[in-house]
C-alpha cells in the first residue's frame, strides 16, 4: 500500500521546504547549464521534481494532465491539461533547433559575430521564458521553472544568470512584456529585462569578487 503524503501542518514548515527545494533546483540546473548534457523534457521534469518532491510529491516532476486545467491568465490562455504533453514535445524539438543554430564559440577578433551570438542567446532565453510561462506545463511552479530554464540556457553559453523578478512593482511591467509577445510576437521588451538583469547579476558577482580579495 502506498503511503499517502502528509502536507506540513505549519505554514513556515511548508515555506521552508519550498525554499530548500528551490535552492537545490538552482544548484542542479546550474550544474546542467554548465555541462554538455542535452536539455530534454526528462531534464526539465527532474528540475521540477527537485523543487516539489518534499512539498507536493503528487505533482512533482510531471506535467499537467487531463482535468488539470488552468484558467485564462490576464495575458494568455494556457492549453488544457490534455494538450500539455504534445505542446512540450513541440517545445523540446524547437529548443533543439534553436540551440543548434547558436555557435558554441566565436573568435575573439570578430566583434560583430560575438554581438550577434550574444543577442541570439538572449533571444533564446526570452523565448524559453515565454514558452514555459504560456504553456504553464506544471500544476505549480511555472514561474520558477521559467526562470530556472532561462538561467540554464544563459549558463550553457557562458553568460551570467538573470535575476528577473515580477513581484511587487515589477509585476505589471513583467506581465506587460508577456502580453506583448502573446499579442504581437514581440520579444524585445522581455529580452531587455533579462539582459538588464544579467548585467546587474554580473556587476554583483564582480563586486563580490573584489570584496573577497
Amino acid at each position: 500500500m502506498v503511503r499517502k503524503f502528509k502536507r506540513p501542518r505549519e505554514k513556515h514548515e511548508l515555506e521552508q521546504l519550498e525554499a530548500e527545494g528551490l535552492w537545490k533546483a538552482i544548484i542542479f540546473s546550474k550544474k546542467i547549464g554548465e555541462s554538455n548534457e542535452k536539455i530534454t523534457l526528462s531534464v526539465i521534469l527532474k528540475i521540477h521534481r527537485v523543487i516539489f518532491q518534499f512539498v507536493m510529491p503528487e505533482i512533482a516532476g510531471r506535467f499537467r494532465i487531463e482535468g488539470e486545467d488552468i484558467k485564462k491568465l490576464s495575458y494568455m490562455e494556457p492549453p488544457p491539461g490534455r494538450l500539455v504533453q504534445q505542446r512540450m514535445y513541440e517545445f523540446a524539438r524547437e529548443l533543439d533547433i534553436k540551440i543548434a543554430k547558436i555557435p558554441s564559440r566565436i573568435s575573439v577578433t570578430s566583434v560583430r559575430k560575438r554581438k550577434e551570438r550574444i543577442n541570439a542567446i538572449f533571444e533564446l532565453a526570452a523565448w524559453i521564458q515565454y514558452q514555459i510561462t504560456s504553456i504553464h506545463p506544471f500544476c505549480e511552479g511555472n514561474g520558477r521553472m521559467a526562470r530556472l530554464m532561462t538561467n540554464l540556457i544563459l549558463r550553457r553559453f557562458g553568460l551570467p544568470p538573470s535575476r528577473v523578478k515580477f513581484e511587487g512593482e515589477n509585476k505589471k511591467e513583467y506581465l506587460a512584456t508577456l502580453g506583448q509577445i502573446d499579442k504581437y510576437q514581440d520579444y524585445e521588451p522581455l529580452k531587455k529585462i533579462i539582459i538588464d538583469s544579467a548585467i546587474e547579476s554580473l556587476r554583483k558577482e564582480e563586486k563580490a569578487r573584489k570584496n573577497n580579495k
